[in-house]
């Protein structure tokens, strides 16, 4: 008989930056996502926790791991979803975009960027 596999957890981590902060811009924060095979939420936020206490190591400042999110396929592959979130918001589309995920100041490239 074969034994059950764990299932994926996605967790997101908060990093502070403060070495790599461009100057008069305040805090440079990131929001890191890591993958974690575990028999429960709590193991994985533990096991995030642990991982991010090492990567902090590297010139930032872990602040806390704030979501998990269960990975509902066994397998990871292409189109597996990883992430997913919902948020209530009065916001019409195009505010809810600028206000919670594209708000010009994030370094990171975007589709159009890479056109």
């Amino acid at each position: 008989m074969e034994e059950p596999t764990q299932p994926w957890y996605a967790v997101k981590c908060i990093f502070s930056h403060p070495s790599r902060a461009k100057e008069g811009e305040g805090n440079l924060y990131e929001e890191r996502i890591t993958l974690w095979k575990a028999e429960s939420w709590n193991e994985a936020f533990r096991k995030a926790e642990k991982e991010a206490k090492e990567y902090e190591a590297e010139d930032c400042v872990f602040i806390e791991a704030t979501d998990a999110f269960h990975l509902f396929d066994d397998e990871i592959k292409n189109g597996t979803e990883v992430w997913s979130g919902m948020r209530d918001s009065h916001f019409d589309s195009d505010t809810y975009i600028k206000t919670f995920c594209v708000s010009g100041r994030e370094r990171m490239s975007t589709l159009k960027d890479n056109d």
